[in-house]
C-alpha cells in the first residue's frame, strides 16, 4: 500500500499530498467532498445517479476545516459546514488520482 510521505492544506480550497514513491497529488476540496466516502454521502450519490441529478455543493461544504490521521492507514477530513463522517484511506485517496 503506498503511504503519503507529506500532506499539506496549500489553501482551504487545495490539498496537496506526497506519495512515498515521490509521486504528488493536488486535490481539490470540491474533488475530495463530491467523492466522500461516508455511507450517507455514497448513498445521496447513487440516489442522485439514478434519477439523473447531479449535486451542487455549497460553497462551506468544500472549505476544509480540519485534516486528522486515523490510524496508519487513511485521514478523516472535517469540513466547513461540519460534516466529518468520511474516513478517506491512503488507498481510496491514491486511486482518485487520475
Amino acid at each position: 500500500m503506498m503511504r503519503p510521505t507529506h500532506i499539506t492544506q496549500v489553501s482551504s480550497y487545495e490539498l496537496k499530498v506526497v506519495w512515498e514513491d515521490g509521486d504528488e497529488s493536488l486535490f481539490t476540496t470540491t474533488m475530495l467532498r463530491t467523492n466522500c466516502p461516508c455511507a450517507s454521502c455514497v448513498q445521496e450519490k447513487e440516489e442522485n445517479r439514478k434519477q439523473g441529478l447531479f449535486s451542487l455543493p455549497i460553497a462551506n461544504q468544500t472549505e476544509l476545516r480540519r485534516i486528522e490521521l486515523s490510524g496508519h492507514n487513511a485521514m478523516i477530513i472535517t469540513w466547513g459546514d461540519g460534516h466529518k463522517a468520511g474516513i478517506y484511506t491512503w488507498e481510496y485517496l491514491r486511486s482518485l488520482v487520475p
